[in-house]
């Protein structure tokens, strides 16, 4: 079973996060915003560290496609995320949903996404108080 999500999670990787471009280009432009985000993500971690990557990319994957999540703990999470957007009603749609994308590009960089796996949030803890 965990064979089939991480390979779910992979699969369509590209068309999902698309270019190296975007990463740079929300970086530069919307710092601010991917803060928030990940401090989301961050903060549902410490509450919860039965919250690994795979749960995060779970999340994150449901909230740039509009969808809510099988997984329970994806779900809190993606109800994080929801009010996080609620918040911050000054970003287009489109910018929210790059954005979230790009910190799905770096939950895939920075893990193995093997259930358990928390190299994602150990690597974006470090740079939320």
């Amino acid at each position: 079973m965990a064979n089939i999500r991480e390979m779910s999670l992979r699969r369509n990787l590209g068309a999902t996060l698309g270019s190296g471009k975007l990463m740079k280009r929300m970086t530069q432009d919307h710092q601010d915003v991917l803060q928030n985000i990940e401090f989301v993500l961050v903060t549902r971690h410490r509450e919860d560290s039965s919250i690994d990557d795979c749960v995060i990319a779970d999340a994150l994957k449901a909230a740039i496609n509009g969808n809510m999540p099988e997984d329970t703990l994806a779900q809190s999470v993606n109800e994080s995320l929801e009010g996080m957007r609620e918040f911050r009603s000054d970003v287009s749609d489109e910018i929210w949903r790059n954005c979230l994308q790009t910190v799905l590009q770096s939950v895939h960089r920075h893990s193995s996404l093997r259930p358990g796996s928390m190299d994602y949030l150990d690597f974006v803890s470090d740079y939320i108080l």
